[in-house]
């Protein structure tokens, strides 16, 4: 077995004795319980930014990619009208 597989489940075993230690705390003492809490809810407030921020990520690539797009529009509709107008020479 290798060596980085049994320290991964040693310390995976360790994790979960710990949350169970911290979940029978968070049963018994009410001080405990407001930490959990706390320590909880600080995590969701972590998730909740982070897909805002990903959120806004993606707006700002979609806006540049919509952006070039009616700049394309706009240069495209600027050139036909100024060649359609526009005085030729005449032979």
């Amino acid at each position: 077995m290798n060596l980085r597989l049994l320290l991964q489940s040693v310390v995976f075993v360790v994790e979960g004795l710990l949350l169970v230690l911290v979940f029978s705390a968070a049963l018994h003492f009410v001080l405990a319980r407001l930490l959990f809490a706390i320590g909880i809810a600080a995590l969701c407030l972590i998730a909740e930014l982070f897909v805002v921020v990903k959120v806004a990520q993606h707006l700002w690539k979609w806006s540049g990619r919509l952006t070039s797009v009616v700049a394309r529009f706009a240069s495209t509709r600027t050139i036909t009208a100024a060649t359609s107008t526009g005085t030729r020479g005449e032979a």
